[in-house]
């Protein structure tokens, strides 16, 4: 059975092995190799980033929540050489101006009263950690169906022959 009778049978994705899995991935070209890889680490980080946008104290303005966003690989200030290093991921954490507070909020700081410091301290809140380590293994989940998923299609365009 070739991986093009595999594709057609309506039962492939709840079948398909990791083992076969990774030997249809291996046989495709790198374009789409990287194209099924970045579908899945997307729907991973959404995932991540959803947690955390619901994770985030709400406060006066809810700037954290609206702060919280997802930035490809591709779009990294070392975007070109992760690219030639083959990493393809996606980064979740605050944007700025919005989340610039973010660290202290999580982190914790010294307290700081009618502008003078203390030796008190603001407890972090711990909210980003504490939401990506709940959503861990939705996160494998989501990545493993969109992979599966993705993979089905890539491996489908690769067997309808190009256009001249």
């Amino acid at each position: 059975m070739s991986v093009g009778d595999k594709i057609h049978s309506s039962q492939t994705v709840q079948f398909l092995g990791i083992e076969k899995m990774q030997k249809q991935f291996d046989a495709l070209p790198g374009t789409l190799q990287r194209r099924v890889l970045r579908q899945a680490i997307t729907a991973g980080g959404t995932a991540v980033a959803r947690a955390v946008r619901k994770a985030a104290p709400k406060g006066e303005t809810g700037n954290l929540k609206k702060a919280v966003k997802k930035k490809p690989s591709s779009k990294w200030r070392s975007g070109r050489q992760a690219a030639k290093k083959g990493i393809i991921g996606t980064t979740i954490g605050h944007q700025r101006p919005q989340g610039a507070h973010s660290h202290l909020v999580e982190h914790g700081h010294k307290a700081v009263y009618w502008g003078h410091a203390s030796s008190d301290r603001v407890a972090g809140a711990n909210y980003f950690l504490k939401a990506v380590g709940r959503v861990r293994g939705e996160v494998r989940a989501k990545i493993t169906n969109k992979a599966k998923a993705a993979l089905v299609k890539a491996i489908t365009k690769s067997l309808v022959p190009k256009k001249k």
